[in-house]
């Protein structure tokens, strides 16, 4: 069970970095296709579709690692197994390491954009 759950946040994630491949090949194109004020329209745009694209990430991130603490108190009550346990704060881990690793290419993007001169 924990297999498939790990399996779904890693395509959750191969989904999402594809998804920002596509915006950022998007947004070039536009770049050159539109030009003046469109320019800029069409960037807060795609701009909009990759903060929303974040934000649901962060917040399955969040929504996992809740779930995890939840579930430890639940056990801690005797109310869950503690398969149950180990299944959620995995799931917890991938999604948080899933998160760091997406932030740090993020970070990184930003950082290699902001070296580059005009």
């Amino acid at each position: 069970m924990a297999d498939l759950s790990a399996l779904s946040s890693v395509s959750r994630v191969s989904t999402f970095t594809s998804g920002v491949n596509d915006v950022s090949s998007a947004a070039r194109t536009r770049q050159y296709l539109v030009g003046g004020a469109q320019n800029a329209q069409a960037a807060q745009e795609v701009q909009g579709s990759f903060a929303d694209t974040m934000a649901d990430v962060v917040r399955e991130t969040a929504g996992d690692l809740k779930t995890a603490e939840a579930t430890s108190v639940a056990a801690v009550r005797g109310e869950v197994s503690a398969q149950k346990v180990v299944e959620a704060v995995m799931k917890a881990e991938l999604s948080l390491k899933s998160a760091v690793a997406v932030r740090d290419k993020v970070v990184e993007a930003y950082q290699e954009f902001s070296r580059m001169s005009i």
